[in-house]
């Protein structure tokens, strides 16, 4: 239906490349707003890391300046040349993380092998109808059971048979 009224954004194509962080808070946002409580807190923030993928020459220019720094305070009594700002921050998603949960092909393949109850089953099919509305509403088309999350718990399970 999506792709027969409106052909001209569908899926992955339509994010503008280097943006997908943007596309992930906004799922978040609208999760929130609905109410469908499938999706982690998801906040746009700028960070700054050794460990961020920064041009080589980012690296080396603030190696120069922190060596530089260093020379001119130990000759001059703490003077600097160049303000400590460290690595320019880099802006993207930062998603709340949440314990307990893994990756749906995990589980699905756990939970063919037990048998569920029928008020869990009930529980997970309004789950997974809250998680497909979702992706209908923000035209999510890579779903896949990579990357979604379940969170099951057979022992709490039993206990309630």
């Amino acid at each position: 239906l999506q792709k027969t009224c409106c052909p001209c954004c569908f899926g992955r194509s339509c994010l503008v490349p280097n943006q997908g962080y943007l596309s992930e808070a906004g799922a978040s946002l609208i999760d929130t707003k609905l109410k469908l409580n499938v999706v982690p807190k998801t906040k746009v923030v700028r960070l700054a890391a050794d460990s961020f993928n920064y041009p080589a020459y980012k690296r080396k220019w603030m190696t120069a300046k922190r060596e530089i720094n260093e020379r001119v305070s130990a000759q001059f009594h703490g003077r600097r040349v160049f303000q400590p700002r460290g690595l320019p921050t880099k802006i993207g998603s930062f998603q709340l993380f949440v314990e307990g949960y893994s990756d749906a092909d995990v589980l699905l393949k756990q939970i063919d092998h037990d048998s569920l109850t029928e008020e869990v089953s009930q529980q997970f099919q309004r789950k997974f109808e809250r998680l497909v509305v979702l992706d209908y509403i923000i035209r999510n088309t890579d779903r896949n059971n990579g990357n979604w999350l379940i969170k099951y718990d057979k022992t709490a399970c039993d206990r309630d048979r």
